[in-house]
């Protein structure tokens, strides 16, 4: 990090640049605060790649996308103007230690430490394969170990892979010694070159040198082109074995990034099987935090990530109120299971105000269509910024009395505990995440974002009554409506179809053939079930499958509730008639709108920079706006509130027509994490499903937030989903999607908190697209 040159800007689009990051032959990065006092990563390509026709289209390209690739080991894309004189992108300032960098400084890893590197490496190219995108420069200074964990950043020559190559004389985009051997004779390298950089980073990180080592570059090259690899240093026989895989000289013969993640996962996991939790009720096998790291390096890591960038104006570091070991902050209150943090009318500081603490465990995972890039071309110029955390306060600036809820039915002891009806896995080994629950026909069907299968559970026993794939993109794999279930598949000559089955038999009902293209999302609702792809919002009938309209409009996340479908696209919601597809109104945002949700006669969506907006859904009219961060997420209530689930652990309800609070809630307050956290895994009607890192799920009156029962499990559901579910409502139980790719049927004590039957535990009735209702 340098300080600002003369001939430097001072400010790039809104953001008022602190420093410089770095430079690479591509362009600038700078260090900058956002209009909302975010720290970010602006990147400025250089001016005479601005007047190069080919390169703008190249970095439109790079936009787009961004827009396409998801998941817990990259990093968010905030904004960015193609079109401008200079283009320039902005990303979430992602502080911490290059891989180069740290084996540079403190040497090679353990065996044991590069399986979990491998795991969440070949996780975030599994996501980048899955938007149809390549690397293609994957190398250890483009992998950041932060307090957060392991991040894949550098998309500045990610692209489409059927895209057209664009070559300069003479020049080799990536970099020896981490390069394919195609990519090394001068062929275009796509997903299998990725694979293939990954084992060479893999040996680097095990070993603390690079398998094609030699003493020039075109020595280098060479050995990549022949795969003349150096493997000696590698003696760990499991770890080897994965490496060398990856380093086959045809790309046909190396292991997909998927296939690759479950031979790194089973591996691990057997390596840890022993030691199943650490001090903070994590597995040991996680990546979370830095104690995967060895000692020096993770306290490197640390101060990196808690150092004050230069010229600061928020918190960074104790004084500001970063938390001392073993306590919490000055001011802070902390609801137990049985207290409401605030009273009706309080409000709180800020979504960026001191004194936040740290996430500990349970990172969230963004949505699929959240808008991610790693875009700088240095360590540090990309990723999750220090999420501090905050004071609830009263009107007046005082801390909000804590008041202790009474149990359902009288008394104020603890509140009754739910049991347990089956417990189900419906994920394969090697995937420790959460699946996502949908519901339809009175069935309840499970997902995951790393599996293809799609499964339907017979919700009084848990039986698998059918099994079948669904591709999985920027749509979510699943589309639940009242009475039928949509799935992604691929179809033959043509790239995609839409197949509709019968909830309860799989049997398909029709089958919908996409005329080009991918689709970007979908959404049920009464008849008709809509699939947006390229600028169009497609309406087709839920019972016979043909076309009833198409609307103009860009669909890049689409919700669908009471006759209307809200499309979010470029800078734009617009409100569609579901059965005729007539374009009711348009409502400009400036910055892109992010998974919709509509309740209470109202238009909810969140923009990139974390702003949330709230329009008419007759005419689209703005109500009201509330800045939250840019990862919070939303979902309407009964009682006319919304529920916001912010990053800091908090769990709010605001009144929908003004977005004022009416309670806050924080959960998962233990000796281990002080701070505690909490998860809105789902709602119906006016229960609420709240998990914690405390491993309980807690049913809240949502109009109060008072405790209607507890459950204990670890559901703190970190999905890569926009429409599933942690947790539903069918038939008088509960369904929680748990640790360890389980489903669990819970009866709810006295019928309480058991939500209404046939829930779909999301926040539009009726709408898929919008049913987990994140926002």
């Amino acid at each position: 990090m340098q300080p600002l040159r003369p001939d430097d800007p001072r400010r790039v689009g809104d953001h008022r640049l602190l420093a410089r990051l770095g430079a690479g032959g591509m362009g600038t990065v700078y260090l900058a605060r956002s209009p909302g006092a975010r720290t970010v990563a602006v990147k400025v390509v250089r001016e005479h790649f601005a007047r190069d026709a080919r390169y703008r289209a190249r970095f439109r390209r790079e936009v787009a996308a961004a827009r396409t690739v998801t998941g817990t080991f990259t990093a968010a894309l905030l904004d960015a103007d193609p079109e401008a004189e200079v283009p320039w992108l902005a990303t979430d300032y992602l502080p911490g230690l290059s891989l180069r960098e740290a084996v540079g400084t403190f040497g090679a890893l353990p065996a044991d430490t590069t399986l979990l590197l491998a795991a969440a490496l070949a996780e975030a190219l599994a996501d980048i394969h899955r938007a149809g995108l390549a690397h293609r420069d994957l190398k250890p200074a483009n992998i950041v170990l932060t307090a957060g964990g392991p991040r894949v950043i550098d998309f500045g020559i990610a692209r489409p892979e059927d895209a057209t190559a664009i070559t300069v004389p003479g020049a080799l985009p990536g970099t020896p010694g981490f390069m394919s051997p195609e990519q090394a004779s001068g062929g275009l390298a796509g997903p299998p070159g990725d694979v293939f950089a990954l084992g060479a980073v893999l040996a680097y990180a095990a070993t603390g040198r690079g398998p094609f080592d030699a003493g020039d570059r075109a020595a280098t090259l060479e050995r990549v082109r022949l795969a003349r690899t150096d493997l000696a240093g590698l003696t760990d026989r499991g770890l080897r074995a994965l490496v060398a895989a990856c380093l086959r000289r045809e790309p046909e013969r190396r292991p997909t990034a998927a296939a690759l993640l479950d031979r790194a996962a089973a591996l691990r996991d057997r390596r840890h099987r022993r030691d199943r939790q650490d001090r903070q009720g994590e597995p040991a096998a996680s990546v979370r935090g830095t104690r995967w790291l060895p000692a020096p390096l993770a306290e490197a890591v640390d101060r990196r990530a808690a150092a004050e960038p230069p010229g600061g104006d928020g918190p960074f570091g104790e004084a500001a109120g970063l938390p001392r070991p073993g306590g919490g902050l000055p001011g802070e209150t902390t609801a137990e299971p049985g207290a409401v943090t605030a009273e009706p009318g309080a409000v709180t500081a800020g979504a960026h105000g001191p004194g936040r603490p740290p996430r500990l465990p349970g990172l969230r995972r963004p949505g699929r269509r959240t808008l991610l890039l790693a875009a700088a071309a240095v360590p540090v110029a990309a990723g999750a910024s220090v999420v501090l955390g905050e004071s609830v306060l009263s009107g007046s600036g005082r801390t909000a009395r804590t008041t202790r809820t009474p149990r359902p039915g009288g008394g104020t002891g603890p509140p009754p505990e739910a049991g347990q009806r089956w417990k189900k896995k419906v994920v394969a080994a090697g995937y420790p995440d959460y699946p996502d629950l949908y519901a339809a026909g009175g069935v309840v069907l499970a997902a995951h974002s790393k599996e293809s299968d799609v499964r339907a559970l017979d919700p009084r026993t848990g039986e698998v009554l059918w099994s079948h794939p669904s591709e999985t993109g920027p749509m979510d794999p699943v589309t639940a409506g009242p009475d039928g279930v949509y799935l992604v598949g691929q179809g033959g000559e043509q790239p995609t179809v839409i197949d509709a089955r019968d909830p309860a038999s799989g049997k398909i009902r029709w089958r919908y053939r996409l005329p080009f293209g991918f689709p970007w999302a979908g959404a049920a609702t009464g008849p008709v079930f809509c699939l947006a792809s390229g600028e169009e919002v497609t309406g087709l009938g839920a019972e016979d499958g043909r076309q009833r309209w198409t609307a103009r409009a860009t669909g890049m996340d689409l919700t669908a509730a009471d006759g209307l479908v809200v499309a979010a696209g470029e800078g734009v919601l617009a409100g569609l008639d579901a059965r005729s597809g007539r374009v009711r109104w348009r409502h400009e945002m400036g910055e892109t709108p992010q998974q919709p949700v509509i309740g209470e006669g109202l238009v909810f969506a969140r923009d990139t920079y974390g702003t949330l907006y709230a329009v008419g859904a007759d005419d689209g009219k703005p109500v009201w706006r509330q800045s939250l961060h840019s990862q919070s997420s939303v979902r309407p209530a009964a009682g006319g509130l919304l529920l916001v689930d912010e990053t800091d652990g908090r769990v709010r309800a605001v009144r929908a027509g003004t977005g004022k609070e009416v309670w806050a809630r924080r959960f998962g307050r233990t000796e281990a994490n002080p701070y505690g956290e909490s998860y809105v895994l789902g709602r119906s009607g006016g229960t609420l499903w709240v998990g914690s890192t405390d491993r309980t799920v807690y049913a809240l009156d949502a109009a109060g937030g008072r405790v209607l029962w507890t459950y204990g499990t670890d559901a703190t559901y970190r999905s890569a989903s926009a429409s599933g579910s942690g947790a539903l409502a069918l038939g008088g139980l509960v369904f929680i999607a748990s640790d360890g790719g389980h489903v669990e049927a819970v009866s709810p004590p006295g019928g309480t908190g058991g939500g209404s039957s046939g829930s779909t535990g999301g926040g539009s009735s009726g709408a898929n697209g919008g049913s987990r209702g994140a926002t």
